[in-house]
């Protein structure tokens, strides 16, 4: 237990930290992180050819390179092409061994897993905008980095945020008042009423940030983004879950003592983000 509380506080600093510092930091971190969690997707979906890590860890940085620079995603489309197309270029011209349309698919979907989170994680925290509230003006101009993306860091913090807390209402509410099994087929241990409480917890912690950052979006509609968001991380960790049933393994890796793997930690994170990327401009 000793050794998970640790832990704990451990990926909190490494996922906290560089967000709140902003400028070139958080793109580089969260590039990192990105990284290493596509090395541990690559083996649960039986694909470990060195040739498609380096291809995808490439469209991977690209993603970040492209996002720190232009936040408002007029490059995303050349990205997700770049990250189709290569994978298909290698297994069409390698003489080596026999095209199997199989790998190259799979080759893509672990791309893009990665490399869509990896952008709209660095456009969000790029956001260029103010907020109402002074305190939290006055607290981002204060960080390091002081890019002047309040609004950024606000929407990025409610999107850690969201992930954070139905995670822990999830866990609480299914270990105490827990009977119905989620998809036990997926996830044993997940139920439908520790599925409620982490919803509900995120749509509180949405309008929690929304009033207490002062982020342009209604309490009430961000009541309901919180909602949708909530549910789409739980989407983002049974997915997970079944890429490890699949590969008949309880933890993506060992890289984190008493947390598993990088992906374990961010599995719901990476879908919550491209969620909260692609709907803002709806909610708004």
């Amino acid at each position: 237990m000793r050794q998970r509380s640790v832990s704990a506080i451990g990926v909190v600093v490494v996922g906290l930290v560089p967000a709140l510092l902003g400028g070139i930091v958080f793109p580089i971190a969260f590039t990192i992180i990105a990284l290493l969690a596509f090395r541990e997707v690559l083996p649960l979906l039986k694909l470990e050819r060195r040739e498609f890590q380096i291809i995808g860890s490439a469209c991977i940085v690209l993603a970040g390179i492209l996002a720190w620079r232009y936040p408002d995603g007029r490059y995303l489309p050349l990205v997700m092409g770049i990250s189709v197309l290569l994978p298909l270029a290698y297994i069409v011209f390698d003489r080596a061994g026999t095209p199997d349309r199989r790998d190259w698919t799979t080759a893509v979907g672990a791309t893009l897993y990665l490399v869509l989170p990896t952008f709209a994680a660095i456009a969000i925290r790029g956001m260029d905008g103010t907020v109402d509230q002074s305190w939290f003006r006055t607290f981002s101009n204060a960080m390091p980095g002081n890019d002047h993306a309040s609004e950024g860091l606000g929407w990025f913090l409610m999107a850690l945020l969201i992930t954070w807390m139905s995670d822990t209402a999830a866990y609480l509410v299914g270990k105490s008042i827990g009977r119905t099994k989620l998809i036990p087929r997926v996830s044993p241990n997940k139920t439908v009423e520790g599925a409620l409480g982490g919803v509900i917890a995120a749509g509180i912690t949405a309008v929690v940030c929304v009033v207490g950052f002062g982020l342009d979006m209604h309490p009430l509609t961000a009541v309901i983004f919180g909602i949708g968001i909530g549910i789409v991380g739980i989407l983002g960790d049974l997915s997970e879950s079944v890429l490890k049933r699949r590969a008949g393994v309880k933890d993506s890796s060992n890289l984190i003592p008493g947390h598993g793997g990088m992906l374990d930690r961010i599995d719901a994170l990476i879908f919550i983000l491209v969620a909260v990327w692609a709907l803002l401009p709806v909610f708004q």
